[in-house]
């Protein structure tokens, strides 16, 4: 009679081939070889696999033993990502990455939203280009080259969408995404850029003004972006008789840091 030191390579050993998956079923969490607990009822650390049962479009990648035992080593990945990133790349459905917990990502960041990438965005124009985002939605991302996948939305954003008239990818952007990692300076729906202003003559030389908004600043030559709204008032409008550039700044704007002499 053959004795084995533990269940795990009894079944291994015995019943490789069993297609009820009767004896590895029976195994528990604290039996694995690795000693490791489970990460789901019967699923093995670190060790995953795709499943094709309902076809590539619905397949996904699992570490339950019913489905890892048997398998080439080869075709065994790590992580879930990995399997899934090797095995369904070309998904159409993203059945696979959709099922997929922050927490599993491989930076060991939590997700961004609900299902995204950390530092990772990729230009989405599904709706056209006008209409069109950056998203670091798993979705998204896989399957992109590497080459069109940028480490922040605002990167993205201007790589992708700067002739954009329509402002809605710079329009997605929070404050707290600025890649000066400083909030906004002005409301502006929590669009404006810190230190970089630029002039608008939407309504013309003498009702032109300095703005700091995203969808103002982006697609602006460097050479016309200004450091303070000051700066940007006394180098573009300072023959303008109505004064609107200059009543627009606020005491804390001023490049001595004191307080306005006056409202104007």
């Amino acid at each position: 009679a053959q004795i084995y030191d533990s269940e795990f390579e009894c079944c291994t050993e015995e019943f490789a081939d069993q297609e009820t998956g009767t004896c590895i079923s029976q195994l528990d969490g604290d039996r694995q070889p690795s000693g490791q607990p489970s990460l789901s009822e019967l699923g093995l650390p670190n060790q995953f696999v795709a499943v094709r049962a309902n076809g590539y479009d619905e397949g996904y990648c699992s570490n339950l033993k019913e489905f890892v035992i048997g398998t080439p080593e080869a075709q065994i990945y790590d992580s879930e990502f990995e399997c899934c990133t090797e095995e369904f790349a070309d998904q159409t459905t993203g059945t696979c990455i959709s099922k997929l917990d922050g927490d599993r990502q491989p930076s060991g960041q939590p997700s961004l939203s609900e299902l995204g990438l950390p530092n990772q965005f990729v230009a989405v124009r599904a709706n056209g280009y006008d209409e069109g985002y950056c998203s670091n939605l798993k979705e998204f991302v896989i399957g992109t080259p590497e080459a069109q996948i940028y480490d922040s939305e605002f990167e993205c954003c201007t790589e992708e969408f700067a002739d954009q008239k329509s402002g809605t990818c710079i329009s997605q952007l929070d404050g707290d995404r600025q890649p000066s990692g400083q909030p906004s300076l002005g409301t502006a729906s929590g669009l404006g850029l810190p230190n970089q202003f630029v002039a608008v003559f939407a309504n013309g030389y003498e009702g032109g003004y300095c703005s700091n908004f995203k969808a103002d600043v982006i697609g602006t030559p460097e050479a016309q972006i200004y450091e303070t709204e000051f700066e940007c008032c006394t180098e573009n409008f300072a023959d303008q008789t109505t004064g609107t550039c200059i009543s627009k700044l606020d005491g804390d704007r001023q490049p001595s840091g004191q307080p306005s002499l006056g409202t104007a």
